[in-house]
């Protein structure tokens, strides 16, 4: 049995070879933390911010309290989560002040009129959250672990539960001293991210290159047109390096939970975790 399913990323990019286990570490205990949500019925959206929040709390990635900091030694963060089920989502952009951006994500999904907020404004978005009580802090700005029981790139996540439902998800602090202000794919549909009722993709890499090519919308419109999702993850990666010459990577699972992935780029840690046995696969994914 496929079902649930977890796939989870730590990013793509020149990883020192000193580093990749590190990153392979943290991206199994994110999918454990994931995949413990689903085996205790949580939807694939629990399951999904469970995971990304882990990754951004723990301080070795490049999300949350580990990201890059900006020219201004900043930590500016990027975050989205996308409902495959009814093709909405929540992101978030160049935001300070906090180390949990995907929470506000799926706040800003599920309890705005709106699907993206930046900068000051969306700190305010967040300071509403915890007033209103949808999550809880355990300090200022960094969110209190939900539904669990006790350097590479732009980290991110794909579940899908036993209904087959699909959650994707996307967070990061960005390339190294980038501009303030610079917001790059993580928080685009359709580019760091997207999931339908049939499939679901999570992308990493240079953001830039990633939104002109939508690369993670097209991956999935390569499995709707019939594609084996490893198939389409490879013509994916194929397109993106034709069209812009760039790095990135991507990960992809379909309604069934077979799941695929693609890299171009010198390493991309992923950790999967599926069905009733739940046996964990992890490897760096090399180019």
């Amino acid at each position: 049995m496929k079902l649930p399913m977890i796939i989870v990323h730590g990013g793509a990019g020149s990883w020192k070879d000193e580093r990749i286990p590190v990153g392979i570490e943290y991206i199994e205990k994110a999918a454990r933390v994931g995949f413990k949500v689903l085996k205790n019925s949580g939807s694939a959206l629990d399951a999904a911010e469970a995971c990304t929040l882990f990754m951004e709390s723990c301080g070795s990635l490049n999300a949350g309290k580990g990201a890059r900091p900006n020219q201004d030694g900043v930590l500016e963060l990027d975050a989205m989560i996308v409902d495959g089920s009814s093709l909405q989502f929540g992101s978030v952009g160049a935001i300070t002040g906090i180390q949990n951006p995907i929470s506000l994500a799926r706040y800003i999904m599920e309890k705005t009129d709106y699907n993206f907020f930046a900068g000051e404004n969306a700190k305010r978005v967040y300071d509403r959250m915890i007033e209103e009580g949808y999550r809880q802090e355990i300090e200022s700005g960094v969110v209190e672990t939900v539904n669990i029981s006790p350097s590479g790139d732009t980290v991110g996540c794909l579940v899908v539960d036993s209904d087959g439902n699909i959650a994707a998800t996307s967070s990061t602090g960005g390339i190294p001293k980038k501009l303030p202000g610079r917001v790059g794919d993580s928080p685009v549909m359709g580019a760091g991210a997207y999931a339908n009722d049939v499939c679901g993709a999570s992308a990493t890499g240079w953001g830039e290159h990633i939104m002109r090519v939508v690369l993670s919308r097209m991956t999935v419109l390569y499995v709707e047109e019939g594609l084996d999702v490893m198939v389409a993850a490879k013509k994916g990666m194929d397109m993106f390096e034709k069209k812009t010459g760039s790095e990135a990577g991507i990960i992809v699972a379909d309604k069934s939970g077979n799941h695929g992935y693609a890299t171009n780029a010198k390493a991309m840690p992923i950790a999967i975790i599926k069905g009733e046995l739940d046996t964990l696969e992890s490897h760096a994914c090399l180019e």
